[in-house]
């Protein structure tokens, strides 16, 4: 990769992880703090995966924004191998947070079981 795309590449990642830091800021209030976790690493898979094109020698260009060019601009529009990187950079960050909510669900189930246990020892849930 050029010196030119080095220095890009460094500016758009540090302009992305600052929008995602003022989403994180704003967003810290919210009651259902998963759904904000889960915004937050969908806009940064999109935002920050490099797309894989079916050029052998070209530069690597984040998968959401080449998309969007793509789909706009060009005759044919999006090609399959940049629209199949956009799919699975948001499915596996959702398939990620939907493992993190089940697994929180399950821990906040025991430890308030284990809670209402411990105030009355004659709870008896079978």
């Amino acid at each position: 990769m050029t010196e030119d795309f080095q220095f890009a590449w460094m500016v758009y990642a540090a302009s992305t992880l600052v929008m995602l830091l003022a989403g994180w800021w704003f967003m810290r209030n919210w009651r259902w703090s998963w759904v904000r976790q889960t915004l937050l690493l969908v806009a940064a898979a999109v935002l920050l995966a490099p797309a894989k094109t079916s050029v052998a020698e070209s530069v690597a260009v984040p998968v959401l924004p080449l998309f969007v060019y793509q789909t706009l601009f060009e005759e044919n529009g999006a090609a399959p191998e940049v629209t199949t990187n956009l799919i699975f950079a948001s499915g596996g960050a959702l398939a990620i947070m939907v493992v993190w909510g089940v697994v929180s669900l399950l821990m906040r189930f025991r430890r308030d079981r284990r809670r209402r246990f411990d105030e009355d020892p004659y709870f008896n849930e079978q």
